[in-house]
């Protein structure tokens, strides 16, 4: 017999460690926690883009995203004449026509890509490619 009769018959072995080994009620066994996830690059750049920072124009306090006060910048910079950004300006903002358009256009008819015929499809790809060869040359 075991020196210890108030185990109550517990018998000690292979995945049944003695009771004052056992985890105590209340106690973590795993005290750190869940190790954080790793950031992805993608996620913490748009989290950042995203974020709210404070800015004055003319003389008043605006919270603004990054994003818009990245804009702004660029936007001041192609009326200073920087030639670099004014190419940059220019691309983006054909490109945002292009989008804005094409949203529009399909706005009243069909809201989704999979509603939309096979000839409507081709005429969007095509005009694409077309405006895409024109701000290439």
């Amino acid at each position: 017999m075991s020196k210890d009769k108030t185990q109550d018959d517990y018998e000690v072995g292979y995945g049944k460690p003695p009771k004052e080994r056992q985890f105590q009620k209340g106690v973590s066994g795993n005290p750190n926690g869940r190790p954080k996830k790793c950031r992805n690059f993608y996620e913490v750049l748009i989290r950042e883009s995203e974020s709210l920072m404070p800015i004055t124009e003319n003389g008043q306090r605006k919270r603004l995203s990054k994003d818009e006060v990245a804009i702004k910048q660029l936007i001041n910079q192609v009326i200073s004449g920087k030639p670099s950004a004014q190419r940059m300006y220019f691309r983006l903002r054909q490109q945002a026509h292009e989008r804005v358009g094409l949203q529009t256009s399909n706005a009243g008819k069909n809201d989704k890509v999979e509603d939309l015929t096979d000839e409507e499809l081709m005429r969007i790809i095509t005009d694409g490619l077309k405006k895409t060869k024109k701000s290439a040359k």
